[in-house]
């Protein structure tokens, strides 16, 4: 199986895909293809070439010579005998023998002729393999697999009807139906959370485990073990993704950005979410040595440590990072939060006087974000 790779801006749904196209059981048909380079193709090419002089000889003694005729075949079955042998032992040892095996079925029956057509079939069988098409690609081509883009969706499901509704209806966040909604709007909201978790439900679980009603309290708790088992689930899955592509880089990173997923949800065990942060900043670390030039692994580590309260650690790493000339706007405010919980002002204003114009520059941040570095700015 060739490795699959993604860019690195591939989000977690990218990476599931990659980790269920890496585990997916072998096709059928490459499975019961034999290779073209197995052990016992030397092993026949050598016997094919020594086939075809030893019975050339004999063809030789028994037209050309006054030898008695039983003595080339003699001969000739002891050769068969021989090459039956090998062929026999190579079976028992679990190898590919097709091409053996028909070669000294047809040297026994046509002699020299058998050996060379054979060894012609061999040849023929390796320049047609090289060219042929496999299977998953011709049946892919037989019967394409259409992949839709968001908007086409969309639009198909209106056409359809499925999405049709005569009221005007707006969107409701999770945590406010689990504030405001009525039992039976809370219960549907609580299973589309189970079924599509995200981290940033975390909220709205809690606030379901808190409820009035028994029957919502219930099936919070059995969401969030649900979310528990499935936690186990995927780690192993990529954990057994990893094993057979241990060279994939990616994969350490789609490891790294799962722990990080489950790293402060605030519903898993604290121990467990304790863990996961280690392993997070670990297995980014791991990812690194593999691809140094990193810039998303840099700040990963440098958020999580943050966020587990470590700020000097955390300064530091942002602050080499920024030294290597890394100055993305995500690392500048991080860089910023973390001199700001330090109390170390001093440093603080010397960081917004070196980056902060590229912050409030930036139109697409948030404006409170703006407000806030150009005030610092102000007084820096």
């Amino acid at each position: 199986m060739k490795p699959v790779n993604l860019p690195h801006s591939a989000s977690a749904a990218d990476y599931d895909r990659m980790v269920g196209k890496i585990l997916q059981p072998e096709d059928i048909h490459a499975l019961n293809t034999v290779s073209d380079a197995t052990a016992t193709n030397g092993l026949f090419l050598f016997f094919a070439l020594v086939l075809t002089v030893i019975e050339a000889v004999l063809l030789y003694l028994l037209l050309k010579t006054d030898i008695w005729p039983m003595i080339p075949v003699l001969l000739h079955l002891l050769v068969c005998a021989v090459t039956a042998s090998v062929t026999y032992a190579q079976y028992k040892r679990g190898m590919d023998v097709q091409h053996l095996a028909l070669m000294t079925i047809v040297t026994f029956t046509a002699g020299i002729f058998g050996t060379v057509g054979a060894l012609l079939g061999f040849f023929v069988m390796v320049l047609f393999k090289s060219r042929a098409q496999a299977f998953s690609e011709w049946y892919e081509s037989i019967f394409p697999t259409d992949h839709y883009s968001t908007p086409e969706t969309i639009y198909d499901r209106i056409v359809e009807g499925i999405d049709e509704n005569p009221s005007r209806y707006e969107v409701m966040p999770f945590s406010d139906v689990m504030r405001l909604g009525s039992e039976n709007q809370k219960r549907r909201a609580l299973a589309k959370m189970t079924s599509r978790f995200s981290p940033r439900f975390a909220p709205a679980f809690k606030i379901a485990l808190g409820d009035k009603n028994n029957t919502i309290r219930v099936q919070a708790a059995t969401a969030i073990a649900k979310v528990e088992r499935e936690f186990g689930s995927k780690r192993e899955r990529i954990e057994l993704a990893r094993a057979k592509e241990p060279r994939n880089h990616f994969l350490t990173l789609a490891l790294a950005k799962f722990y990080d997923d489950y790293a402060f949800t605030g519903i898993l065990d604290p121990e467990l979410e304790q863990l996961n942060r280690e392993r997070a900043v670990n297995t980014y670390k791991a990812y690194l040595q593999q691809d140094p030039n990193s810039e998303e692994a840099w700040t990963a580590i440098g958020r999580l440590m943050f966020r587990n309260r470590q700020w000097e650690e955390a300064a530091d790493w942002f602050r080499h990072a920024l030294d290597r000339g890394w100055n993305s706007d995500t690392m500048v405010l991080w860089y910023f939060e973390c001199l700001f919980r330090l109390g170390q002002f001093r440093e603080l204003r010397r960081a917004l006087l070196e980056y902060g114009r590229s912050i409030i520059n930036k139109d697409e941040l948030p404006a409170d974000v703006r407000n806030a570095v150009s005030m610092w700015m102000q007084v820096a």
